[in-house]
């Protein structure tokens, strides 16, 4: 049973991380196009089991974070302006890594991590330049959360629920009886 689980688990890969390196070349919009679509990505992750937070006092220059123990994804409103497309950026990094805990482990094959650093160094520098900032046990999580990080919503959120999708299940509310109804 769990190796046929890990087998499915990594045709998810194979059929999910093609499109995750492809999809950052076509110049389509990356941003949330509001902050509904931010409330309703958040959801989507509460309803898989993680929670999502805010916090007023994070350190200067931390905008969001992940802790895999406690299962919730953290953004820092310190340190974030008041933009749907920077916190829907943070937002869409931080859920990397709720996919990689899904996943229990990377979202990419070994062979796609070449074409994901050209990719983040053609679409920036600066985020190509940081990841030799992160320690090299950290740096692939970083690579794959910079990658979704430029993706465009409906592609993270196809994403999230590829890796996740059987936590949504997990968590899915459990339906009300209909009580009182066609009794009249």
């Amino acid at each position: 049973m769990w190796q046929s689980n890990l087998r499915s688990k990594r045709f998810a890969l194979v059929v999910l991380g093609a499109p995750l390196i492809g999809a950052i070349s076509i110049g389509t919009s990356v941003s949330a196009q509001s902050w509904a679509d931010i409330g309703n990505y958040s959801t989507l992750l509460r309803r898989a089991g993680t929670q999502t937070l805010v916090a007023k006092d994070c350190p200067s220059g931390l905008f969001g974070a992940f802790h895999a123990g406690r299962n919730a994804l953290l953004l820092c409103s310190n340190n974030l302006r008041d933009d749907p497309a920077q916190v829907w950026t943070v937002l869409a990094h931080e859920s990397a890594h709720v996919m990689q805990h899904c996943q229990q482990g990377p979202l990419l094959l070994d062979h796609q991590i070449g074409n994901a650093l050209a990719q983040i160094e053609k679409r920036s520098l600066s985020a190509f330049q940081e990841l030799r900032l992160y320690h090299q046990s950290q740096r692939r999580d970083e690579i794959e959360a910079r990658l979704v990080q430029g993706l465009p919503m409906a592609e993270v959120e196809a994403l999230f629920r590829g890796f996740c999708g059987d936590r949504l299940k997990r968590h899915a509310p459990k339906s009300i009886p209909a009580v009182g109804l066609g009794d009249g």
